[in-house]
This record gives structure tokens, sequence and C-alpha cells, in this order.
């Protein structure tokens, strides 16, 4: 009988029925006033098994027989709770003419086909149709899966050795990655075959209803298009309430019997595989599935064995019993780390987003009941069209061996290594069913979380370009007629990926995409370089250096100038190697040491090993299966980020490649790049060659025989279409600047050239100096607690010490105490230009501490409060006057002119308006102007009142000089890594120009200090920061 009014009809005879009901969601309490009624409700009917028999409006007889013979009668004729989806034979007759199993009549079943039919169609549970979208909570119209009745052993089917999966990867030791052959063991004639499940996770039952369709704002016409109603009668695109149970239509809900429900469909159910199994046994997908095959792997289960030799209709017990698994970031394991044979699959391994097998799938943060997983796979035929004729060509012709026909198309797809392919697969493997249904198309993201299907101008379009709607068990998969190319193919980062001679930077690259979706904190290098060079709305340009001059030149290790000492620098050959360990702080990069003499060229030879004594006189190196978070490993994994952050270039908008206008420009770190010839085409880098900082420094100093530069040897222009920049590839690697601005300062300090007394008075000013003086000047900040802290305020350097304000770097220099991991400008006046100003009332240590002591009052060696005022206002000035000549951004002497000025800051602050002191900067052909307080501009870059100074460009060694404050993890030879640095660029002023941080200094420095007020007045306006 049918429930028409589900509950409202129950009174006292419905206590017999309540824990019945309680499955539904729906409990009532009992009450004293009543007394059991032992008859049961006349609208509960019968059995399950028996309201199936005796129907008479229809026939269950089939369903009947599979409850028969597969001993299940007891069951649902008087116990527990289910909830049936069944067929009556009409729709029977209609299978059995007509299915994908071959079988004419009931008798051609087999035992597991029958099991298939039954228990795929039931649930443990007893629902009505309106709380099948309920999960456990209760949360409402949410739910769009439930467990089956079906277990792992209902079918173990035995695959005789020639179905198992054929890896046609040559492992002939000429591929650079080739595939590991998890299968080759198996498939072997003697062996026979293996007994095999695809996975051991229950599978799932789908359903498509109203409440969770609006919930998740699912449209009748997704569903119909997914289920291939449209174009029949049965298409639905009105708002009438219909629900399907994967492609079968309830056409009478909720028969309520005393044991649970069942609900009649409108034809046989036959449960689907998983996304994987569905993609397999595709006849239009066999290229896709051979490639998703190259990731699984066959798995013994002792579980799954043992449960299967114990079931009754077991009649020969078997060794084992065997799991496909797919190698992925999520799987019913999680992230497997072991192959087969119990080995580590290492941190190199390439992973599937997804296991695509497994039944009970799960988004991340979610249930498996909630959601399911969606794929956009491409037919045999796109495939043909993608690697005969369209962007896949390429990797073909790099990769197979053989023609590229379309006879040898599987064969060639094999050898394109599984680090490049997966790219293309997991492009198509889409986390969310429900966030990816037709009518969302616009909004399913790529890889590089771009809009996937933007070509299609509508949803009709999008629906065109599918060729087929696979239903699974856990996921959808829909066929496309175009394979949709992953943006890593078409990013600046493609060729590198696609190349066989750039192996150490794309390990570099990739290193971190294991952990791009859970635990960043613990990637290797934290850097995500590969999902970063996947920002397509940006313009990159990247240069590459080569495997060869990263192998016979290698990089500079900017950690061994810390030491200062030129017989302890270094540079690192770098090779490709796979770590061959689990996910962890590894990276595919071996790393030897070698001396660096850096009067001369880069020499890999075994007399210039560098050795550390404390192991030994043994060669410095770090391996790739060693972790680069300890030891000589952060040494390594130092260079690689800084070797990889040098070579990418982020353009402005409005600047999307390099022109023939600029020299210089900014890599992702703020290191120069210096262009020095442009070449024949820029697009293709033909003729191009390129230097880094310390090529700069080399290049231009009196020895020639450490000359070098970096010459591209092939481009690629990526900038059309979905491209993102250009890549060109370099024969050795640009060497950023290995020097701190002490001693770049001290090398441009030469007294022939006049520019000595800004880094001396700079000097001078270093943290823990002047301590005397200081604790006169300001008494109420010298208290012996805060003091530590109080005076770093008036430090142009920190020191080199673990205490505070100090910090590592190269022996016997110290650092900038500000601008801490910021690119920066400073100019340096002239000593000229220090003169004129001291001229002009510039206070100097020596000017402060002779006033001091002139205006000491021998009482407790105290200022007055009118003497302290005074001094106070001198000190802050010398300061500020010293920090106004660093100048946020990297500013470059080069040839192009700027329309307007650009804004930028100095170190200085004005406390009262809560600002850092503007600044402004105009290029102009072959040199820069400067604008400070005396002059007036807007944000606009329009100038209203100009007194700009200028760069001194008549000579290269005192304008675009270069260097990287660094910070140090130990002192001198200890260090293993830079902590932190700031890159800088610095320019020498002409004649006797000066920057001032406020106007009123101009011509009379004294004058801002006249009186107490005015004193107290400026020292509150310009206060000093820590």
């Amino acid at each position: 009988m049918r429930m028409k009014n589900r509950f409202c009809r129950i009174g006292k005879s419905l206590i017999g029925a309540a824990c019945l009901l309680s499955t539904c969601g729906i409990t009532y309490s009992c009450s004293d006033d009543y007394d059991l009624d032992e008859t049961r409700p006349s609208f509960l009917g019968q059995s399950i098994y028996d309201e199936l028999k005796n129907r008479q409006d229809r026939k269950f007889t089939t369903v009947i027989r599979l409850i028969d013979d597969l001993d299940y009668k007891d069951v649902l004729s008087k116990t527990g709770s289910k909830t049936l989806f069944v067929a009556d034979d009409d729709a029977y007759s209609q299978f059995f003419a007509n299915n994908s199993w071959g079988v004419s009549r009931y008798e051609d079943l087999s035992k597991s086909q029958k099991k298939l039919l039954l228990y795929g169609s039931m649930l443990d549970n007893a629902y009505v149709l309106e709380m099948l979208s309920t999960i456990q909570g209760p949360v409402k119209n949410l739910c769009l899966r439930q467990l089956s009745t079906l277990s792992v052993t209902d079918s173990v089917p035995y695959y005789n050795w020639q179905k198992l999966p054929n890896n046609l990867n040559n492992n002939d030791g000429q591929a650079v990655t080739p595939d590991k052959r998890y299968w080759d063991n198996y498939r072997k004639e003697a062996k026979g075959g293996i007994y095999m499940v695809t996975d051991k996770t229950t599978p799932m039952m789908t359903h498509f209803l109203q409440a969770q369709m609006n919930e998740k704002i699912i449209k009748p016409s997704d569903v119909s298009f997914i289920l291939g109603l449209d174009g029949t009668n049965k298409a639905w695109h009105d708002n009438s309430n219909r629900s399907f149970i994967f492609n079968s239509e309830i056409i009478e809900p909720d028969v309520t019997c005393m044991n649970g429900y069942y609900h009649v469909l409108d034809k046989v159910m036959v449960p689907p595989g998983s996304m994987a199994q569905m993609i397999s046994d595709n006849p239009d997908t066999h290229y896709f599935a051979a490639m998703l095959d190259r990731f699984s792997a066959p798995y013994y289960d002792g579980v799954v064995t043992q449960a299967y030799n114990q079931l009754p209709d077991t009649k020969v017990k078997v060794d084992s019993v065997f799991q496909k698994l797919y190698i992925a970031q999520r799987g019913q394991m999680g992230s497997i780390s072991k192959d087969p044979s119990g080995e580590g699959l290492g941190s190199d391994v390439s992973r599937l987003s997804f296991d695509p097998g497994w039944n009970a799938y799960t988004v991340a943060n979610s249930t498996k009941e909630q959601d399911m997983g969606a794929m956009f796979i491409p037919s045999d035929e796109a495939m043909e069209q993608y690697f005969l004729h369209g962007v896949g060509r390429s990797l073909i012709q790099n990769y197979a061996h053989k023609e590229n026909t379309a006879e040898n198309l599987l064969e060639n797809l094999y050898q394109i290594p599984q680090n490049i392919i997966v790219k293309l697969i997991n492009n198509l493997m889409k986390e969310s069913f429900n966030s990816t249904v037709p009518s969302k198309y616009l909004s399913v993201m790529n890889s590089a979380q771009d809009q996937m299907f933007i070509q299609y101008d509508t949803e009709q379009d999008f629906k065109n370009a599918i060729k087929q709607v696979m239903v699974a068990n856990n996921g959808v998969v829909y066929v496309m007629k175009d394979l949709i190319s992953p943006p890593d193919y078409a990013s600046v980062s493609g060729p590198v990926l696609t190349d066989q001679t750039t192996r150490v930077f794309n390990a570099v690259l990739h290193a971190d995409d294991n952990n791009v979706t859970s635990d960043y904190g613990n990637a290797p290098l934290r850097k995500f370089y590969s999902t970063y060079l996947l920002a397509m709305q940006s313009h990159f340009t990247l240069f590459v250096p080569v495997d060869k001059g990263l192998a016979e030149y290698g990089y500079v290790d900017p950690v061994s100038f810390n030491a200062n000492v030129r017989t302890a620098y270094r540079f690192w050959s770098l090779k490709p190697k796979e770590s061959g360990k689990n996910k962890g702080a590894y990276v595919s990069v071996d790393g030897a040491a070698y001396k660096y003499n850096i009067n001369s060229d880069f020499v890999v030879a075994e007399a210039d090993k560098a050795t550390s004594a404390a192991g030994g006189m043994v060669q410095i190196e770090s391996k790739a299966n060693e972790v680069v978070n300890s030891g000589w490993g952060k040494t390594r994994r130092q260079m690689l980020t800084d070797m990889v952050d040098q070579h990418i270039l982020v353009h402005n908008d409005g600047d999307e490649m390099i022109d023939g206008n600029r020299n210089y420009y900014l890599s992702r770190s703020g290191a120069p790049i210096h262009i020095s010839k442009l070449g024949t085409n820029i697009a293709e880098g033909t003729g191009m060659e390129v230097e880094g900082g310390l090529q700069v420094y080399l290049n231009n100093d009196d020895k020639a025989e450490n000359d070098f530069t970096c010459r591209v040897e092939k481009g690629y222009d990526l900038s059309h279409g979905y491209g993102n920049g250009h890549t060109f590839f370099l024969d050795r690697p640009m060497q950023p600047t290995v020097f701190n601005v002490y001693q770049v300062l001290e090398r441009m300090s030469n007294p022939t050239l006049g520019y000595t007394k800004f880094a001396s008075m700079c000097k001078d000013l270093v943290y823990g100096a002047n301590e005397d003086l200081l604790k006169k000047i300001f008494p109420e900040e010298s208290k012996e607690d805060t003091w530590n802290t109080e005076k770093q305020k008036y430090a142009i350097y920190a020191s080199s010490a673990s205490t505070t304000g100090g910090r590592y770097t190269a022996t016997g220099t110290n650092l900038i105490r500000f601008f801490n991991n910021y690119r920066y400008t400073i100019f340096v006046p002239s000593d000229a230009a220090i003169d004129q100003a001291i001229n002009e009332g510039l206070p100097t240590l020596s000017s402060i501490e002779a006033f001091c002591n002139e205006a000491d009052n021998n009482v407790g060696g105290k200022l007055t409060e009118e003497a302290k005022a005074k001094a106070q206002a001198m000190y802050t000035c010398l300061v500020n006057f010293l920090k106004c000549h660093f100048i946020d951004q990297s500013y470059f002497v080069d040839k192009y002119t700027d329309r307007k000025v650009s804004l930028s800051q100095s170190a200085c602050s004005d406390d009262v308006k809560k600002t850092f002191i503007p600044v402004a900067i105009k290029h102009v052909a072959g040199g820069l102007e400067v604008f400070d307080a005396r002059s007036t501009f807007d944000n606009a870059g329009n100038v209203y009142k100009d007194k700009h100074v200028n760069v001194k460009t008549d000579n290269k060694a005192l304008f675009n000089q270069f260097a990287r404050d660094y910070e140090a993890d130990e002192k001198g030879g200890a260090a293993r890594e830079i902590t932190s640095s700031s890159y800088v660029v610095l320019h020498t002023l002409k004649d006797k120009d000066f920057l001032l941080f406020d106007a009123n200094l101009e011509g009379n420095f004294a004058k801002r200090w006249a009186t107490t007020a005015e004193a107290k007045a400026f020292v509150k306006k310009f206060r000093l920061k820590k």
C-alpha cells in the first residue's frame, strides 16, 4: 500500500512501529496514559518480501527470484530495516532484451551479477523518499549518495594476465624518468592472472533528489543532460518533482512495509562502477584509460583475501586477492606512501589529484555522502587530434621514438614522462560534482584557477562539446570532443616541464607540488613556484639555466661569503637526481661544492673541491636523498631558491615583456637583471645576453679573466592566447650579488673619487656605539630593562652579534638596520656635499658631543632641559639626514625617460602626519632625478616645485652598484643559510647635492632647534622609530 500522509495518522497503535520510524529520523514519546497495543498498524503492510511477492498490480517475480537465490528471504521477511529500489517484471524483460552484460534471460546471470542487482539496489536503513537527502545530524537536503549493501567480496573477478594493464613505457635505460612497472610481475603467461577488486571501499548509491538539488543549486536541466534524458520523452526541464537513483527514475515511492520501504523504478538499476572502471570499460576513452593506468598498481590485501576465502561460495581458496589502487594525493588510505613491495614511493612520484577508483570518494572537508567527483576527459578522437595535430604534438616529438601516427599513438603516449602527463590528467579531475554541473560551467576552474570553459559562449555550446556522460558510483565522467589543455603547458613553466635539459630547474619549480592542497608548512621549499607561475593573468619572463650549465659552471654559494674570506668562497655544481624518498623535505637535485676564485671563471675540478674540516676534509655536498632543512641541505635549499627567484621576472601592467627601452629589470626576489645584449629577436631571445648583480660587478672590474655573461640558447614565446609570457633557456645561471651594503659602500669609498664621508658617518652609527652620549641625551629612554631595544632607533647599522639589535652577516661588517626584506636604493652624497651640509649646520657626532660637553652643568653629568632638547634635536637630525638617503624601491640609471615622477618614500617618518616622508624619482635617459622635501609633487606624479638633485653617471663604479644586505643563521663560516635579505641599488649624487627630509633645514639646519620649543617640536615631528 502507498503511504500518502506519512505520519499524521500515527496514534497509539504506532508504538509497535517506533523502531522502524526512528530510523527515518522521527520519534514519538510514550505516555503512561496508554496501554501497549501489540496489533501491527494496518498501513505498515507485510514484510518487504511478502509485499513484493503478493503484489497484484505489478509483478516482481524476478526480484523475488534474486532474493531467494541469494538466501535473503529471511532477512527481508522478518528482520531489519531495509530500503529496496526495485524494478518490476516488465522492466526486467526490457533489461534482458538489451544490457551491457550480454545476458538474455535470468538463468544466464552469474552469482556476482545477482548480488550486484540486489545488494546494489538496497540500503541498510529504512528511508522514505523525502528522508533520503538527509544526512546524520540530522542535516537536511545535503545527501547525494548512500552506502549500498554491496560488499567488496560480492564480486572478486579473476583477471587473466593479458587483461591486466600493459605499460608500454620504454624502460630501456634511455628514458630520463621511466615508469615504475608494477604490473609486469603479473603480466606473465606462466602466472595466469590474479584475483583483484578495483576498490575495497563500499560502493555507493547516487540519487538525484529535488531537495538536495535545490540546496546545491542544481537544475533539473543539469540532471536531464547528465542522465541522457534530453531529446527523449523523459527530458526534465521544468520544476516538476522527480527522483532518480542513478539513471533509473522512481515511479512509485514509499511503499511501506513492516520492515522497511521499497521504491519502484522505471527500469532495472545496474549499479555502475567507479569513474576509473567506467573510463576503462568505455570503448571511446581507451587512450585516457591507459594514461590513468600508468598511475595504478596491484596491492595485496590480506583482509579481502581472508574474507573472500571464508565465503561459503568460495570453492577454491586463493593465496592472494589484490586491490587496484591509483597513486594519488587522496584516496581510501590518504596519500599512498609505499609501492606494492613496501618500498617508499619517494617524494618525486607523480600523483593524481584523487584516486578515480575510490568507491567511497570523499570531497576534502566534507563527507562521502554530500558530494562526489567529476572528470572532463577527452574522447579517443580528441586525444588523436591533440597529440597528432595539436599542442600535444611537441610532446610526442620530444619523447617518443616512433613516428607520430594514429597507429603508434598509444605507445608514444606512454613515452611522455609521468610528471608531464599528470598535469594534463589532474587538470581534468574536479573535486566536486555539485560545483561542476553544466549550468555552472563558467565557474569550473582549471589548475591555474582560471575559467576552464570560457571558450564556450553559452551553456548549450558547452553541452554540445560533450560527446557522452557517464554516471559512476563516485562521480560523473564527461567525455569531451576536445582535450582541454592544462595551463601547465601554456604557462612559462611549460617548456621547463617538457624539456629533458632543464631537470634541475624543473625539480625546484615542482618541489612543493605535493603540499599545495595540504600540509603547506612541511613543503620542502615553501615557495610553491609551479603554482605561482600558473598565474595566467600575469606576465612573466622566465630565464632557465640548462642542466649542463648548472653542472659545469654551477651556482655561487652566497652563504660562503659570510666568512668574508676569499679562500672560503664556494660555488656548487648542481645535477638532477631523484631523491627516492617519501614525502618530506627532499628536492631532486644533487649538489657538490667547489672553491670559487672570484678573480677567474668557475672550474669544476677534483683539485678544487671545497672541503670541510668538520667533515674530515671531505667534499662539502648535499645529496637529493638528504633533507634540505638541516646541515648543508639548508645551503642547497638556499641556492636553489635563490637561483629560481633570480630567474623569474614579473612584468607590470603595460610592461608585458622585455623590450628595447630598458636594460634593467627586477627579478621576483628584487635582485636586478641586466639585459647586456638585447639580440635580434626579442620574443625568441635570439642573441640575447643577461647578467645578475655579481656579473655586473665582475664584468666591470679590472680583471677580464673573471668576466662571464649568460647567453640565451633558445626561447619560447608564450605570450599569445592563454599563455603568460616568455621563457628563455640560458647556457648558465645568472649570479646575483653576494656583497652587502657595508661592503659595497666601502668599495665605493675611494678617496680619489671623493665619496668616503657618508659611509664613514653611517659606520659611526652602529648599534651599541656612542652609548654614553646617547644616555646623556636621552636619559628617559635609557632605563636598563628597555635600553637595549630603545637604542636601536639611533643606529644605521645593526651589530653583528646574537643580541638585541644584532644580526649575523659577513664577518667584519654590519647590516643596515631598517628596510629588512625590502628592496631599496641608496643615494650617496659626495664628500663635498657632506662638507656643504656641515657648513649649513648639519650636526655630526663630534659636534653633538662638543655641544653636550660644553652644556654639561657638571651636576651629575646631566644636561639642562634646554640643552637636552637641543641635543636631542641635533641627534635626531643627524640620523634622519643619513636615513633620508635610503629610499624604498629599486631605481636604476637606464636609457628611458619618464613622463612623470614615480612616488616613493624615504626611511624617515613624519610622526605628526603618521607617514613616511615622500620622495619622488624620475628616470631621464642615462640618469636619475631625485625630488626631496624641498620639491612639491602630487600623487599623480606632477611636480609643482622642482628642486631635484641628480645622480652622478660619469663613472661606472659610482652608479648602478648592487648589494644584498643579508642576515645569516650563524656567524662566519658556521652559517648554512640566509634568513632574510634585501636587494639594494646604490648611486652617488653629483657635485654638492644631498637630500633633505625637511625643507626648513635648507641653508641653516640649526634654526630648527633655535629655541627649546622648536627643538621639542622638531623631535616630536621627526621622531626616530625602532
